[in-house]
């Protein structure tokens, strides 16, 4: 499918592109690390999210203007291989789309995407590798022990160093954890901040479009508070909205409507809160379960 490549090229400058009617490739960042005495690079890894569908114009304005054809014309370009691609899933299961790695229709019917991963989009770290240390060794000098210092019991040694490494063990862990909750919220908010800038910046170019009258009745509340929403996602038909909003409901979510977009669009949320940091844990545990969400604060 040509459009990856596409897809490949704006990942460098943009940490989510969104394929009209099949889903967005989003980017995860990854702090640098050391395992087994290798040092690892800061990380930008790509993930997949058929629930991010609705057009907003990045891909299709990219293509439009690096293929010098009209806006239409790309975005008809964009939905005939998407097309292609579904068919092909269908009947291949697991295909290639080259650059970006595999993708594969489950036996449940899910789009599960398996990136390429000696493939880093964090410019910051643009020709860096990943490398191993050799330890180094150290001559240890040996002093003859004293007398005096052979009557110090053994096992006393030994329950003291046991001791100290159980000490030692539960701060380095406390703090490891905290670290890891600080950089989760951190990277879901950078995540957040530049999805809501691809929205906002996206530019259309496709006609007039006729008004649409809708008489919603979705439990909207009506009040001054500020709401934290986690989106789940964004649909023109409310039929739809109303299938996801059950959906959701069923599974545990305290799910509702948000306010309608300026585009007329229905917003489902998997909950509306009354603070950021609830909001943040929200979308990080959705996220660990495979799912996506974006953060959405109403006035």
């Amino acid at each position: 499918m040509t459009i990856f490549k596409e897809i490949y090229d704006l990942l460098y400058n943009n940490d989510c592109v969104i394929v009209p009617e099949f889903g967005a490739f989003v980017l995860k960042s990854h702090s640098a690390y050391i395992k087994d005495d290798t040092f690892y690079p800061p990380r930008k890894i790509i993930s997949f999210n058929a629930m991010l569908d609705e057009n907003d114009g990045l891909l299709v304005k990219h293509l439009s203007t690096s293929r010098n054809i009209s806006y239409k014309k790309a975005l008809k370009t964009i939905n005939d291989e998407t097309q292609s691609l579904k068919n092909e899933l269908s009947a291949n299961k697991k295909i290639k789309i080259d650059p970006l790695g595999y993708i594969e229709l489950s036996s449940e019917g899910n789009l599960v995407f398996y990136p390429k991963e000696s493939i880093n989009f964090e410019s910051n770290s643009f020709g860096l590798s990943s490398f191993s240390r050799q330890p180094i060794l150290k001559s240890v000098k040996k002093d003859i022990p004293s007398k005096a210092a052979s009557t110090i019991t053994p096992v006393l040694r030994y329950a003291a160093i046991f001791i100290a490494l159980i000490g030692f063990s539960y701060f380095g862990y406390f703090n490891y954890s905290n670290y890891l909750d600080n950089e989760r919220i951190k990277n879901i908010a950078i995540a957040q901040d530049q999805i809501l800038q691809n929205v906002q910046a996206a530019t259309f170019n496709i006609g007039d479009l006729p008004t649409i009258n809708l008489k919603v009745t979705a439990p909207i509340e009506n009040t001054n508070k500020i709401y934290f929403s986690v989106i789940a996602g964004s649909f023109r038909s409310k039929v739809n909205a109303e299938k996801h909003l059950n959906h959701l409901i069923s599974k545990g979510f305290k799910a509702s409507y948000t306010a309608i977009n300026p585009r007329g669009l229905f917003r489902v949320a998997y909950a509306r809160l009354d603070s950021r940091k609830k909001a943040y844990s929200l979308i990080a545990e959705i996220k660990e379960n495979g799912e996506d969400a974006w953060l959405l604060i109403e006035d």
